[in-house]
């Protein structure tokens, strides 16, 4: 995936979408949904708001391990996926 590059405050860098990638990223180096989960706790200010968009972005390279010539994707798919389901499950 991304690592830290192009994670910053301007333009598709501070996306919510960007920064789903790099929560990803966390998930798949260190083998824990904790880490990527604990990432967005932390920086993002509006996590909860934005937990459902979260999921919903998290859901489509969650679903890339299904498609044909996809196999360079398949660790971070697996992240995504996992890491979808631990939001979709974090409750206050």
């Amino acid at each position: 995936m991304f690592a830290r590059k192009m994670l910053s405050t301007d333009g598709f860098g501070s996306s919510l979408a960007r920064r789903a990638l790099f929560a990803v990223h966390q998930v798949t180096r260190s083998e824990q949904t904790s880490d990527g989960l604990n990432w967005m706790k932390t920086e993002l200010p509006d996590y909860w708001y934005s937990r459902e968009k979260m999921i919903h972005i998290l859901d489509f390279p969650g679903s890339l391990n299904r498609v044909g010539g996809m196999d360079h994707w398949k660790a971070d798919a697996e992240s995504a996926r996992l890491l979808s389901g631990t939001v979709r499950n974090d409750h206050v």
